[in-house]
């Protein structure tokens, strides 16, 4: 019998926002993850070729801190560097540091078809919870 493949991330209504609940095997997977999902919720990622790179290291105080401020940085990079990114490569982690690579390309309005704008990450209703597994679980809402 086939396992069912789900994804790693699902979107949430909620009133004016969005929101994703993701999961990963361990953090570092908890973040490309959510990274993903931010990614594929501003764009569509599959005409998003890979021709840019931009690194990041964040420090926090807490590990939800942390995945606030990783996507808020992404959301940041985007809109700064108006770039679509397609995807992120966890190069180090812990509860309170990230470095990272995200990959992607200039915004080009005529191939990337956009589907909505993320103002930013808030804290409302967060969790970011590490199961008895060791897998990681996490909700974040979005304000759009």
């Amino acid at each position: 019998m086939m396992e069912r493949y789900m994804k790693p991330y699902e979107y949430v209504e909620h009133t004016a926002d969005m929101g994703l609940l993701v999961r990963g095997k361990s953090l570092p997977d908890l973040l490309k993850n959510a990274a993903q999902g931010l990614f594929e919720t501003i764009a569509v990622v599959d005409t998003v070729d890979e021709t840019d790179s931009v690194e990041i290291h964040l420090t926090a105080e807490s590990v939800e801190d942390l995945f606030v401020e990783w996507l808020g940085e992404l959301i940041f990079q985007h809109e700064t560097k108006e770039i679509f990114f397609k995807r992120a490569d966890i190069k180090d982690c812990s509860e309170t540091e990230v470095s990272a690579t995200v990959y992607g390309e200039p915004a080009n309005f005529d191939k990337h078809e956009v589907y909505t704008e993320i103002k930013s990450v808030t804290y409302h209703q967060l969790q970011v919870v590490q199961r008895s597994d060791s897998s990681w679980f996490a909700q974040v809402i979005f304000d759009l």
